[in-house]
């Protein structure tokens, strides 16, 4: 396969330069639009070389350990990934670390890794995120020539969990939230329940991000950024607005959502007040992501379009919707309607002779006792 790319190019996203080497994003390890000469250079070095794995093999060479594996793809996503999403690879690979670093990376077998998944503290999703994290690591060190062949190709992750039923609140239990939080809390949680977006999102939106003639707040920075190259829009209701609007006058500059110190809000500081409200006001299930559930759930409830919720929550699909709120979606009151067509109320209660007939007992063919395995056996099924 041709190893020629067109140049070097720009991701804004990512806010680093990149190359197109056998059809794959290769980053070239140069940040800022302003660095184009030396990101020429780079890519002038990177088809200069022979691809990874073109390169011989030196037969005395030692095998690259599990640990050494991990250490240079976190090196290597360190410069091309936010921070956050860092800080979360090393945390999973850690834990990665501790188990198998020591043994050479192409001895690690799918199913041990999966056990080691298997921890009683862990939820279905950090598993999940845990096995993910490992298998990126792995496919990573055969582009790069570490391994000859990927020996977690066949590694399986559990279904991620979703927590959407079980963190949204009523209206009242929300009013209860906020009046047992402290004042400055207070704020943030109204703007999470008035539009329903992510608190990550909310603690960094500052007055330059407001457009409040259009009533909408546009970020360039956001979890999907990566993903869809796209702002966040996030759209402001008349009460949100006036929120908006209230914040822009008391800070001009900088975050409009401040924590007690007048500082910005940081992810630990958000689940600390949560848990301090939540528990005077006892809701023991009650997250900040939870508004934004609550937004979507309410959302569906009232019959706003999943089209239009997805978009309201910055999604580019109705997947998500799909996936978290399946018993709200209009694709769920479509089947519920086709159900009722099907059995319409009072069809299981007729009586005799009212468009039903009861079968005529025939002692050639028994009533079988429900109580015999057989029958047991028929009336279950794992459909």
């Amino acid at each position: 396969m041709s190893r020629r790319s067109a140049g070097a190019w720009y991701r804004r996203a990512k806010e680093t330069w990149y190359a197109t080497v056998d059809g794959r994003k290769v980053s070239l390890g140069v940040r800022g639009r302003g660095n184009w000469r030396a990101a020429q250079e780079a890519w002038h070095r990177l088809m200069a070389g022979p691809p990874a794995s073109a390169r011989p093999r030196d037969p005395e060479a030692r095998a690259v350990t599990a640990g050494e594996l991990v250490a240079a793809f976190l090196a290597d996503v360190r410069d091309r990934t936010r921070p956050k999403t860092v800080a979360v690879y090393r945390y999973l690979l850690d834990v990665f670390r501790a188990g198998f670093g020591g043994r050479p990376a192409a001895t690690v077998r799918p199913h041990e890794v999966e056990a080691s998944a298997r921890r009683p503290s862990w939820s279905a999703t950090t598993r999940h995120d845990y096995l993910a994290a490992v298998g990126m690591a792995f496919r990573w060190a055969v582009r790069r020539g570490f391994l000859e062949a990927n020996p977690l190709a066949d590694l399986r992750r559990p279904p991620k969990e979703s927590r959407g039923a079980k963190v949204v609140l009523t209206a009242d239990q929300y009013a209860a939230l906020v009046e047992a939080a402290a004042p400055a809390f207070r704020v943030l949680l109204s703007g999470l329940w008035l539009t329903g977006c992510r608190p990550a999102e909310l603690t960094r939106v500052e007055a330059k991000d407001v457009d409040l003639q259009a009533g909408v707040v546009v970020l360039t920075e956001h979890k999907t950024a990566g993903k869809t190259g796209r702002p966040r829009v996030i759209y402001l209701s008349p009460e949100a607005l006036s929120l908006f609007r209230t914040q822009i006058e008391a800070h001009p500059t900088g975050p409009l959502f401040r924590n007690t110190r007048g500082g910005a809000w940081s992810g630990w500081a958000v689940v600390k007040a949560m848990q301090a409200a939540r528990t005077k006001a006892g809701l023991p299930q009650a997250i900040a992501y939870g508004l934004r559930h609550s937004y979507a759930t309410d959302a569906l409830a009232n019959g706003v379009p999943d089209a239009t919720v997805a978009a309201l929550l910055g999604h580019t699909s109705t997947a998500m919707l799909h996936r978290h709120y399946a018993h709200l979606t209009s694709q769920a009151r479509v089947l519920r309607a086709a159900a009722a067509l099907v059995r319409p109320s009072g069809s299981g209660n007729r009586e005799p002779g009212i468009g039903t007939r009861l079968p005529t007992p025939d002692s050639r063919f028994p009533i079988p006792d429900s109580r015999s395995p057989r029958v047991a056996a028929e009336m279950t099924c794992d459909c």
